[in-house]
């Protein structure tokens, strides 16, 4: 009886151990060059890419010609109201 448990734990230790380095095996085997891909793909999103013209400076750029569009379209309706008045 007491060599069975004997065996059963080393049975188990030994799956643990294979599972362990199997696991260890994927992080570094499959997952590392995964994110380093990963990483290398979206570098050019960063806020430090591209000497600075990253996704949220696009961004802003589009809010100042939405700004200036809207200030432009509020300046062509009170020319088109003085204009009519004029008729």
């Amino acid at each position: 009886m007491t060599s069975q448990i004997i065996t059963a734990g080393q049975i188990s230790a030994s799956i643990a151990a294979i599972l362990t380095l199997a696991g260890i095996g994927i992080k570094w085997g499959i997952l590392k060059p995964l994110k380093l891909y990963i990483r290398e793909m979206t570098r050019e999103i960063q806020p430090n890419a591209n000497g600075g013209n990253s996704l949220p400076d696009a961004i802003k750029a589009i809010q100042k010609v939405d700004n200036k569009l809207n200030s432009m379209d509020k300046r062509v309706q009170k020319l088109e109201k003085a204009i009519c008045t004029l008729d």
